[in-house]
């Protein structure tokens, strides 16, 4: 089409025609985003009154789960004269397919006085003669006071800590790991419901009760 052969008349007409099409085109790609926008809306309205459902069962399962459990205890510990303790539990059918393990996932803390107890530990490592016994219980001790990521010290390290002070017998650090040990303030974060079951073949699964967990 030669453009300059074309009147007036029929250049107007013909960019009115392309100034429609180019209106409609973009009325289109307006009506697209908005369909996509309204299937964004209703997949997660969908998936809310999905999981949300999901979540209130799984709720209430916890719930009555932990309040069975405590049932349970309680008549253990009448059966048996003892007082178990609460924040971790594990049944196992009679048959030993099935293991429920419940409680409290915590996390490890300490108040105040737990720096006395590391400073009364660098004190002593500091005044040990400089040997190769004596180094390698400086060396040994220092990792194990060693904080994590976060900043806190590892309850399982202050344990072996405390056994290798008692081992060493030297007074300066059985009185430091007992400061420390004396100051462990562990902190409840959430409950947990763990089921392990044996199959057919007696292999061991854990059953999956979150979404991340499931295959």
């Amino acid at each position: 089409m030669d453009i300059t052969k074309m009147t007036a008349a029929e250049r107007a007409s013909l960019k009115a025609q392309l100034e429609a099409e180019e209106r409609a085109e973009k009325q289109k790609r307006e009506d697209d985003i908005n369909a996509y926008k309204d299937s964004v809306d209703g997949f997660c309205r969908a998936v809310f009154d999905r999981m949300n459902a999901v979540s209130d069962r799984m709720r209430r399962a916890k719930d009555v789960t932990f309040a069975e459990a405590d049932a349970l205890i309680a008549l253990k510990d009448s059966l048996y004269k003892t007082k178990t303790d609460r924040h971790s539990n594990t049944f196992t059918t009679s048959d030993g397919r099935i293991t429920v393990s419940l409680g409290y996932r915590t996390n490890d803390d300490w108040d105040d006085t737990v720096n006395a107890g590391v400073a009364k530990v660098k004190e002593f490592i500091s005044s040990l003669a400089k040997d190769d016994t004596s180094a390698a219980l400086a060396e040994m001790v220092l990792n194990l006071l060693a904080k994590d990521r976060k900043g806190n010290l590892k309850a399982s390290r202050v344990l072996q800590l405390r056994q290798i002070a008692q081992k060493s017998g030297y007074p300066e650090l059985i009185e430091a790991a007992d400061i420390i040990q004396s100051a462990y303030r562990p902190v409840d974060t959430c409950q947990f419901v763990s089921v392990q079951y044996k199959d057919e073949y007696g292999v061991k699964h854990t059953l999956p009760l979150s979404l991340a967990a499931m295959e």
